[in-house]
Formats: structure tokens, sequence, C-alpha cells
């Protein structure tokens, strides 16, 4: 199927303000932090038109450039999240090696020519790729978390007090263009979905990030502006597996267990560490809120949902599509994670020697 020019290239634009919104919503604009963002963008879109390039002749070029752009604003995030540990050259390798070793091969998997490799092995459904965009970035950020960074790295702690509310729903409102872009244009093309894709976007994703803020102030007692951002990035993941397949009580469904199942998994432990609940947002809460929306449409699909089929095998597909994922994008991100911490140390032994 030949996708729509016009509707590739402005999803492929609007995608991009998901990484701004990610960069606005986790601390100060400083000029190293954008940097890394941009030049790791711009490593995940060659990587991206490379591994197609490669895979097979390059026949759908709009295509193409939404699937570039959508890898560019990922790993641009992986590398903004990555920085706060590993500095800006720990975050741009990790996220730049993460790019062609862990997401690449993620996303040819769960989105491409119907039906994809996941879903002919395992049965399960991952409409918007969030599989690779939430799971396997979740999976090697919590990598780069739990190891310790390299000595005299020049990280980004993250600052909760220099995100005040209004330039935090600035930035999840462009997470969520971001998102709602992405669950569009990988339709390839405008037809009788893409109206429910785009209202299940901007309600969902909204829905969700308000259910995470929420139940932090609920249940840990605590509200950070920043959580609207990493609730937004949540609700993503969780509206993104089943879009278009989600009718109203499913889409709220989703949007609310998913939104706070990720906020409960960022929570848990933050009155002992302040600092875990940034961390576990982007990492166990992300994870969380795909596995919690995969469960739902598993539940309440149109047509394939518990309901229709009568059997529970769907939601076991899920749930071991996102174990999987974990697993396998952990151990590739150990691998990035050893690249980024031999090139911070040979960077800083370059500076020594200057």
């Amino acid at each position: 199927m030949t996708s729509d020019p016009s509707l590739q290239l402005v999803a492929a634009l609007l995608v991009l303000a998901a990484p701004v919104g990610v960069l606005l919503g986790t601390g100060r604009a400083e000029r190293a932090r954008v940097v890394a963002a941009l030049v790791a963008g711009a490593a995940g879109a060659v990587a991206s038109i490379a591994g197609d390039a490669l895979a097979a002749p390059i026949t759908d070029p709009p295509a193409r450039i939404l699937d570039a752009a959508i890898a560019a604003a990922v790993t641009a995030i992986v590398a903004t999240l990555a920085a706060r540990r590993l500095g800006s050259v720990g975050g741009v390798v990790l996220a730049g090696s993460w790019s062609a070793l862990v997401y690449q091969p993620v996303v040819g998997a769960v989105v491409g020519e119907f039906p994809p490799l996941i879903q002919s092995l395992i049965g399960a459904v991952d409409f918007a790729g969030v599989l690779a965009t939430h799971v396997a970035a979740g999976a090697a950020l919590l990598v780069v978390h739990l190891l310790p960074a390299p000595r005299r790295a020049t990280s980004f702690a993250f600052v909760a007090r220099s995100t005040g509310w209004t330039r935090a729903a600035i930035a999840a409102a462009l997470v969520i263009v971001g998102g709602t872009a992405w669950l569009v244009g990988v339709e390839r093309v405008v037809d009788e979905a893409t109206g429910r894709i785009v209202a299940n976007a901007l309600i969902g994703i909204a829905v969700a990030a308000l259910t995470w803020s929420l139940i932090e102030k609920i249940g840990w007692n605590r509200l950070t502006p920043a959580v609207l951002v990493a609730g937004a990035w949540g609700g993503w993941a969780a509206i993104g597996i089943g879009a278009p397949f989600l009718a109203p009580p499913a889409l709220g469904a989703a949007a609310v267990l998913g939104g706070a199942v990720g906020s409960a998994l960022s929570g848990a432990g933050a009155r002992d560490d302040d600092g875990s609940a940034p961390r576990r947002s982007w990492t166990l809460g992300a994870i969380g809120a795909t596995a919690t929306g995969g469960i739902i449409v598993a539940l309440l699909a149109d047509g394939f949902g518990l309901a229709a089929t009568g059997t529970l095998v769907l939601a076991a597909a899920q749930l071991g599509a996102v174990l999987a994922v974990t697993v396998l994008a952990a151990l590739g991100g150990l691998v990035c994670w050893a690249i980024a911490w031999v090139a911070v140390r040979a960077s800083q032994r370059s500076s020594t020697m200057s």
C-alpha cells in the first residue's frame, strides 16, 4: 500500500514536537542538552534510513521520512534522559547506539507490512509500535539508571522547580501533538479509522496525563509540574498500542488505568529517594502503561477483544510481548551503556590531555 505523501510529511514534521516537549519538561533548556538532543536525533534518523535502505529498495519515500522522524524523535528523547547520568557525550553515544542496535530491530518487528513479525510469532497487537518507542526505550534507560555513571561525567540532574506549570503544560501539549501525529501517520493514509485515531489520541493521552498527576497526588502526596510530561508520554504508550480499536469505554479504561498504573510504578519508593520518581516515570512507568494498554486492547478491542473471542490468549500475548521486548532491550541497553561508558572515558582523557 502506498502512503499519502502529504499526510506522511506533515506527520513527520509534527512528530518532532515530542522531543521538544520532553526537553522543556525535564529541566532547563541548556545549550549542551539541546545540542545532545539534536545530534542524537540526527543519528536516529540516519540509522532509520540506513536500515530501510539495507532491508529493501525504498519504494515509498514519504513513509520512510516519517519513520526517520519518529526514530529521530525517540532517539533524541533517550539522549535527553540518559544525559542526566552520562552527560552529553554519554547520552548521545548511548542513544545513537541504542537506535541502531535496539530500536531498529524492534520497530521492524512491530511496525511494517501486515502482519508484522510480532503478530505472526505470538499474536500480539501493537498498532503504533510503542513496544519500540516506549518499552525498548524504557528498558534501556532503566539500565542507565541502575548502573554506575562514569566518574566525573558532567550530568544533568532533574530539577523539578525548573519546570513551572505553564511550561509543563506546554511541554505536555507538545508531546501529545507529537504522539497524535505519529498515531495518525503510521496508518499511512487518511481512511475511516483516522477520525477515531485523532480523537482517541488527543483525549486519551490527555486523560492519562491528568490521571498520572492525580495518582501522584493521592498516593505520594506530591504534585510536580513535570509529571504532566511523563504522564503524556505514558498515555501515548497506553493509547498507541491499540488506538484504532478502542471504542469510548475501552478508551476510558486504557487512559485511566494506563495513567494510574504508570504513575503507581513511578511513585513506588519515591519517599526514600527524591530522584527515583522522575527516573521511574520514563522507565517502569512507561513500560507499565504499555502493558496496561495492551491488556485493555485484549479485553475490549472492537472485533477481537475478549467479548468477541471469548479467550484470554491475546492478553497473554500482549504481556509476553512487553516482557520479551523489555528483556531484550535491557540486554541491548547494557551493550549500549558499555559503549557510552567507553566514549565518556575517552572524552575525559582527551580533555585532560588537552
